[in-house]
């Protein structure tokens, strides 16, 4: 464990410490608000470089929404405490699926993002929160319906695109070098033509993909992550992008979703090497064990990415007992060993001790041997 966290304070230090950093690795964790109780926030941030709060919203107008979901002022003294302790960036988050609908209108008019960006600036002060992230599902598009007309594809993404220059002009002008911009998005090809072409890539620092709930027998395999991650690079800045990562399965027919967490309760003991379960009706559960973690954030230091995304940490089992108040969250890792979080972790450090025997190369490593 001495060893991981050794490694991560490197690895932050890296990424945090200047315009150049020698060899940042980003693992980017999203947490929603119904994780925030039972979150053990000092393992979280030992094991991250940012640290995502889902997720805020935004009206037509421009102005900030859904306050109620940020975390109550014990808890967020705790995060805070526990980010800066680690080196960890805080971050908020605007968006994510069905929470998306005050994009599109907010960013159109000027005012508007004059508006939200203000109001931005003002509550990154009050909360002493080190960046902003975009999950915006999706510019352009509607569920049910898909791509819109032409000309509403383009007037989403030259919104975002201003959003995302004033965000950082914002940021500028109070004298921030180092606040971050990232933002989410589905790998279609389409999407990250649309974040190039409109000049989005050059202003993000970190581009994230969503590479998961796929249709089919498994929603995240490790070829489906590879895919992504392939056709991501061929577009964009490979140094700025992410892969998305679950830390759930799916049902393969039924597509409702299971945290790993559960699995592990009800499957333990769980073989690392498996990426499903059979669940009755000869269906199965498709998810991310432990090898299949490792070998994707190998992928993303073969191919030169940022690192990985984690959609979304709450859904790890627990290495540690949080208590708040009377009440108890218990530890659910029946080992360490079972750990996604820690499986990312340990693949990095092996990673790392590689890259120093080797100068000059990045490499993966063979998970089996972890």
């Amino acid at each position: 464990m001495k060893v991981l966290l050794l490694f991560l304070f490197v690895a932050k230090a890296e990424y945090f410490g200047g315009s150049q950093p020698s060899d940042p690795v980003a693992v980017v964790a999203y947490l929603p608000e119904w994780r925030y109780e039972g979150a053990n926030w000092e393992t979280i941030s030992e094991h991250t470089t940012h640290l995502l709060l889902f997720s805020l919203e935004m009206t037509a107008k421009g102005k900030i929404v859904a306050l109620d979901r940020f975390p109550r002022k014990e808890l967020y003294e705790q995060v805070r405490q526990a980010t800066r302790k680690h080196g960890t960036a805080l971050m908020i988050c605007f968006g994510g699926n069905g929470r998306s609908e005050g994009f599109s209108a907010m960013t159109r008019k000027a005012k508007n993002r004059k508006r939200f960006v203000k109001e931005l600036g003002e509550f990154m002060e009050k909360y002493d929160l080190d960046g902003v992230d975009y999950n915006w599902e999706y510019p352009g598009y509607r569920f049910g319906q898909g791509y819109l007309a032409e000309s509403e594809v383009k007037a989403d993404y030259e919104g975002l695109s201003k959003l995302v220059f004033e965000t950082r002009q914002m940021y500028v002008d109070k004298g921030w070098a180092n606040k971050a911009i990232t933002m989410a998005y589905y790998p279609d090809s389409r999407q990250e033509q649309l974040l190039r072409d409109h000049g989005i890539a050059e202003q993000a620092d970190l581009l994230h993909m969503m590479s998961y709930d796929q249709g089919g027998t498994h929603h995240s395999s490790l070829e489906y992550g590879r895919k992504s991650a392939d056709q991501g690079k061929g577009i964009l800045p490979a140094q700025q992008l992410t892969m998305g990562v679950p830390f759930y399965g799916r049902h393969s027919r039924s597509g409702e979703w299971t945290t790993y967490e559960d699995l592990v309760q009800k499957h333990w003991p769980l073989n690392p090497a498996l990426d499903a379960v059979d669940v009755p009706g000869g269906a199965s559960i498709g998810f991310n064990g432990v090898t299949t973690m490792s070998l994707k954030t190998n992928h993303t230091l073969q191919e030169g990415l940022a690192g990985v995304m984690i959609w979304e940490v709450g859904q790890d089992c627990r290495l540690q007992p949080v208590v708040h108040g009377s009440t108890t969250h218990v530890r659910t890792c029946p080992e360490d060993e079972a750990s996604l979080l820690l499986a990312i972790s340990r693949t990095l450090a092996a990673a790392k001790r590689v890259r120093m025997r080797m100068p000059g190369w990045r490499t993966g490593v063979d998970p089996t041997e972890l």
